[in-house]
């Protein structure tokens, strides 16, 4: 809907249903989700990137371009929030440089479909029962995702470059083999921990999970263990009626279907519908928009999976039928014989440490491996059948990966915004978007890599002698410190505080040093601390690349985001080398420390350069047919972050938003001579004329 440029923001009407230009309808995971919590998960960051990027002034925006929320259901049947967007058009290759700005006025609907609450969960004795081949299965997986993710990648990385032309290479060919087998090794080994510790709970659970339910006979331990139990069968029981129970399976297919027919009201016969879904959901939505609905009669366009547990929970089962289920090929069939305006665009996010999704969607393992691999090193002998895939880093953390995909702007959510705003939404050139993508890619793997470096300072800094007496003496300072200001009042004791933290100290030891439960609570409390400020270093990185209009030019971004990331690693690399000293018995010679030392500064030296030298993760277009010609470059004409870099897209953009910068404050004043260039206007002179009304006279 075009509108006149110098209509205001006032203007924007609330829409009524079948005035909608785009409706999405999100869809949660597994799990208890209460009433609008999937659509406030969803809604506040896709609204909230749609603002940014529609007041974006190098896209030609002003202050009356933006979001205006209408509504806010959160509490009625079908919770929903509708808004107003109003951005310019994207403007025409040919047409004039002063041609007049055009605004697009877009109404666009989210609502939610949650299924959780739509049928009579199983007993936890039959969750349980179930539970166990299902884990082995997740565990299997999990760790196939782990072996591409941490082997295989390396492995390819390091023949990839062996075979690559040496004017494609960051570095020469011998460093860069060097590195890449570094990462190897230290991959293989860390996989070989991952592999043993996951195989090692599922050996422990496997007896455990079927005797839990029985267990809950006894008093002592239901009142122990009940909870908790009961918030395990609530994540899991979901997925264990999906797969066992077709009724209940049904029941919550229902939902979306009811969301779906509610979403085509609002948008009426021109409008569109985008489906998004995450994890179980993912399975729920797929299964319902492909098996069982007519897309084209509910103007479904766009079909978004995150996290998707499509593959690993397929479809329900039922007793003498074969368990088949082959999502891409259903896809495909029900796009063949549909005009082009009545596809259905499929997109897939999984993210590369997210256990449950565990990769591309595909029908078998031959074309799941084939895609995952061209999602780093694409060529013909990787085309495969499937969705478009784009291999995301939310956070670099395995437990946390699968439950963040909201939070990841540059890679989720502002796809997910670009679709709804439709094709008159300016784009982004190719340089430029590969940039933020690789910057963000290179940001979470360091915040991954400071992570597993805190993790290490914080185990073994305590048993450290020196450090343990320092922090036995911290303690004791504070509780006496503690125990005086109690001592002042009338009454009380001063000496309670010592004596709580005794257990902490070991007054034996000459000076006093922390007890084994004291090393274990000093970690505790150092690894949070470290955590917590690598958190927030992160955030500001992020922001730096996700939020800020005018972005620090990419090497200059490079080196200072490498700092934080060198504090920790170094520092890790310091307290093992300290632990060598302090722990080994009979203490090591000087040659021998020195080894280690060396050993020490090239896996740290590895290990702060790994972001940037790490392969990136590219798109994966989606593909119908072998048929079809392939969109892959050689290897030669791929983009690189040094091409980028020099080309004409980003330095034209970088100089143009420099051009635009007017900082406020005297921080953002100092940030922006210092890292921009930025030179004050000239005040105007008497007349009210500066110096460039001048010269123009």
């Amino acid at each position: 809907m075009l509108i006149a440029p110098d209509v205001g923001s006032e203007s924007t009407a609330r829409p009524q249903a079948g005035q909608f230009d785009a409706a999405l309808v999100v869809v949660h995971g597994m799990g208890n989700a209460h009433r609008s919590q999937i659509l406030l998960e969803w809604a506040e960051p896709l609204l909230e990137r749609m603002d940014w990027v529609a007041r974006d002034r190098m896209i030609g925006a002003d202050e009356t371009h933006g979001v205006t929320i209408h509504e806010s259901d959160l509490s009625g049947d079908v919770p929903m929030v509708t808004a107003t967007v109003r951005f310019p058009k994207r403007r025409d290759p040919d047409a004039p440089s002063d041609a007049p700005v055009e605004t697009v006025e877009r109404n666009v609907a989210i609502l939610e479909a949650r299924w959780s609450e739509s049928f009579v969960p199983m007993t936890r004795a039959q969750v349980f029962k179930w539970a166990v081949p299902f884990m082995w299965r997740a565990i299997t997986r999990s760790l196939g995702l782990f072996w591409n993710t941490m082997v295989v990648l390396s492995c390819l990385t390091l023949v990839h470059r062996l075979r690559a032309p040496k004017q494609v290479l960051l570095m020469p060919k011998p460093v860069n083999f060097l590195v890449d087998l570094v990462r190897l090794v230290i991959s293989s080994l860390a996989y070989v921990v991952v592999w043993v510790f996951l195989v090692l709970v599922g050996v422990v659970l496997t007896p455990i999970l079927p005797l839990l339910s029985p267990l809950l006979l006894i008093p002592w331990f239901k009142n122990i263990a009940q909870g908790v139990l009961d918030q395990l069968v609530e994540s899991i029981g979901d997925v264990a009626s999906w797969k066992e129970r077709p009724v209940r399976a049904s029941a919550m297919r229902l939902v979306v279907r009811d969301a779906l027919e509610r979403a085509k009201q609002l948008v009426g016969d021109d409008g569109e519908v985008h489906l998004f879904a995450h994890s179980q959901g993912a399975a729920v939505a797929t299964f319902a928009l492909f098996e069982e609905l007519e897309p084209a009669k509910l103007n479904v366009r766009r079909l978004t999976t995150v996290g998707a547990a499509v593959v690993l929970l397929g479809r329900e089962k039922w007793q003498g039928r074969k368990d088949t289920y082959t999502p891409v090929n259903t896809w495909i069939e029900k796009n063949r014989n549909a005009p082009e305006h009545e596809r259905v665009a499929w997109s897939n996010h999984w993210a590369i440490w997210d256990p449950f999704s565990a990769g591309p969607i595909a029908d078998t393992k031959r074309e799941a491996r084939k895609r995952w691999q061209a999602a780093y090193f694409p060529s013909p002998a990787t085309d495969a059948l499937g969705p478009e895939e784009h291999a995301v880093h939310n956070t670099s953390q395995p437990i946390l990966d699968h439950g963040m995909y909201f939070a990841n702007t540059v890679q989720v959510v502002e796809p997910t915004v670009r679709h709804l705003l439709g094709p008159d939404f300016p784009t982004v050139t190719a340089p430029v978007d590969y940039i933020r993508n690789r910057l963000v890619v290179i940001d979470k793997k360091s915040l991954g890599l400071s992570t597993i470096a805190a993790l290490v300072i914080a185990a073994i800094l305590p048993g450290l002698s020196g450090a343990s007496a320092f922090l036995a003496l911290v303690i004791t300072a504070v509780a006496r410190a503690i125990g005086w200001v109690i001592g002042l009042i009338p009454g009380l004791d001063g000496s309670a505080p010592l004596n709580l933290v005794s257990f902490l100290l070991d007054e034996n030891a000459n000076p006093t040093r922390l007890t084994p439960i004291g090393w274990v609570v000093a970690s505790a409390l150092v690894a949070a601390l470290l955590i917590w400020l690598n958190q927030l270093m992160q955030k500001q990185t992020e922001r730096s690349i996700v939020w800020d209009r005018c972005p620090l030019d990419v090497r200059t971004w490079l080196v200072l985001t490498a700092l934080p990331r060198a504090i920790y690693v170094a520092g890790a690399a310091l307290v093992v080398w300290f632990a060598i000293v302090d722990w080994v018995e009979p203490p090591l010679d000087s040659g021998w420390l020195a080894f280690w030392a060396v050993v020490l500064i090239v896996v740290a030296a590895f290990v702060i350069a790994e972001p940037r030298f790490a392969p990136a993760p590219v798109v994966v277009p989606e593909r119908e047919s072998l048929d079809a010609p392939s969109s892959i470059l050689p290897p030669a004409e791929r983009m690189r972050l040094g091409v980028a870099i020099e080309s004409a897209e980003y330095t034209q953009e970088l100089a143009a938003r420099r051009a635009l910068l007017d900082p406020e404050g005297a921080w953002a004043t100092w940030w922006a001579k210092h890292f921009h260039g930025w030179v004050p206007r000239p005040e105007p002179d008497a007349a009210g004329l500066d110096d460039r009304t001048v010269r123009g006279a």
